[in-house]
């Protein structure tokens, strides 16, 4: 700092002032200066100042230093015409800046640590709040498009089963047609009272990114009723599909029965046998018209049997081969004797190829359809006499 200079110039004559003499004056003015309330009341008398004086003289003798009385006049007058006192520039932008280059360092330290501290409460709060907004908005949009793909299903599902109904209405039976005819307006209705669902889940579009991270719940509420919708349609769907479905097993049952009888009317029946065929066919035509295909399915299955077993044409050969036995016996309390008979015989086509036919086992009842099984024979045992 650039000592003030003197406000009068001394004499050629008179001695240099040296530094120490400099020095001490200039702490006698920072002395009066920290002094202010004394000075106040000293200096307002010009009576007292050589009063003033000594007292000025008696701090600095508690120190140990020795001041003459010139020394501290000089003083007293330099701190009435502020000489040693420090006056700071005008607060302009080009002394801010001085300042700034001066405390540049400090200013980069503390830049640092604020910058710092800013990242650090990036990477602890913003980032993972802005990865877990990402993460929910993520599984917002992933629910709109499930919901829109399950409509899609959906429509497509109804699209598949209207084809039933449209060959129904080609080649159904008679004997089934009202049924399947009932069945294709149901499914019907029941796909154009689900078009407002389908419609409605189609035309939804997920909020954008602002709006659902300002009311996620509201949004997310926005999609159950579309959820609902969905729900109901497929409930609808399901039933209407297992409807349809047993509807078309009935018509290929409806076909097949159909075919078993044109094939009965080309074979001659004996008159043993037309009983049981006749009964079988009512059976089968009974359930058809009741529209029950489980009970249709099997009695038409029965009904086939028949008709093929009618229609075969086969020889019963007896097994005459190795590691096969010819014939068998059993016990049977009511069998001549405690015994039935068995011949073990194979149907056999004129191609001499096996044919495998139905057989009703007479101990269980159970019917099987083989190609080897064992025929009762009547015996007749006769006893020599010697």
């Amino acid at each position: 700092m650039n000592t003030p200079l003197p406000t009068t110039v001394p004499d050629v004559a008179q001695p240099r002032t040296s530094m120490d003499e400099l020095m001490l004056a200039m702490d006698i003015v920072d002395t009066l200066r920290h002094e202010q309330s004394l000075i106040e009341r000293e200096l307002a008398s010009e009576q007292r100042d050589d009063a003033f004086i000594e007292r000025v003289q008696q701090i600095y003798a508690s120190q140990g230093i020795e001041v003459s009385d010139a020394l501290v006049r000089q003083g007293v007058e330099a701190l009435k015409h502020d000489r040693f006192a420090y006056t700071p520039p005008e607060r302009t932008l080009q002394v801010r800046l001085a300042e700034v280059w001066v405390d540049r360092w400090r200013w980069l330290k503390r830049s640092l640590i604020a910058a710092g501290v800013a990242l650090a409460g990036t990477l602890i709060v913003v980032v993972p709040n802005r990865f877990l907004a990402q993460r929910d908005y993520a599984a917002y949009v992933d629910s709109v498009q499930s919901l829109q793909q399950r409509a899609q299903r959906l429509s497509s599902q109804f699209g598949n089963l209207s084809v039933f109904p449209r060959g129904w209405a080609v080649d159904a039976p008679r004997s089934v047609a009202p049924h399947l005819a009932g069945l294709g307006a149901e499914l019907e209705r029941a796909q154009s009272d689900s078009v407002p669902q389908l419609a409605s889940t189609g035309a939804l579009s997920p909020a954008d990114g602002d709006q659902f991270a300002a009311d996620p719940e509201a949004q997310y509420a926005q999609l159950a009723p579309v959820r609902d919708g969905l729900d109901v349609v497929q409930q609808r769907l399901s039933a209407v599909e297992q409807r349809v479905k047993a509807g078309e097993r009935l018509m290929l049952a409806a076909h097949r029965f159909e075919a078993a009888a044109a094939r009965l009317g080309t074979i001659a029946v004996a008159e043993g046998a037309a009983m049981k065929i006749a009964e079988t066919r009512d059976r089968a035509s009974a359930a058809l018209a009741a529209a029950d295909d489980t009970a249709a399915a099997g009695a038409v299955a029965q009904f086939e049997q028949f008709v093929t077993l009618l229609d075969l044409s086969y020889t019963l050969r007896i097994v005459n081969r190795s590691n096969v036995q010819s014939g068998v016996w059993r016990y049977h309390e009511d069998a001549p004797g405690g015994k039935n008979y068995y011949l073990v015989v194979e149907p056999m086509d004129a191609n001499g190829n096996a044919v495998t036919l139905p057989v009703t086992n007479e101990e269980t009842q159970r019917t099987e359809t083989v190609s080897l099984f064992d025929a009762r024979a009547a015996v007749r045992i006769r006893t020599r006499q010697g």
